[in-house]
């Protein structure tokens, strides 16, 4: 499976991206990706999710041969399950190129 991230917005309003095989991220992590595959089965997001200014938001796609299924989210909606895997994609994000 494929995992793509993108953050955007933020103070700066640097998109940051990366691309990882979910081969390359830890046990739970996988196992995450492969669970938001289902349908059904994607974690709820916290009470108040509404964006802010300044804030970021997150999109997250999962490829998984001819299947693929997005999620957005801004920063305060984000479920707590999914907070551990785009910390980890974000810490390997690198500016997204203009255009």
């Amino acid at each position: 499976m494929r995992v793509e991230f993108r953050r955007s917005g933020g103070i700066a309003g640097i998109d940051m991206t990366a691309s990882v095989d979910a081969r390359e991220l830890s046990a739970e992590q996988a196992q995450l990706v492969a669970e938001l595959m289902s349908p059904g089965t994607a974690p709820a997001p916290p009470p108040g999710g509404a964006g802010a200014p300044d804030r970021f938001s997150y999109e997250l796609t999962v490829t998984d041969g001819e299947r693929t299924r997005t999620y957005d989210w801004q920063e305060a909606g984000v479920p707590e399950a999914v907070r551990p895997l785009l910390a980890s994609l974000g810490a390997r994000a690198r500016p997204a190129p203009p255009g």
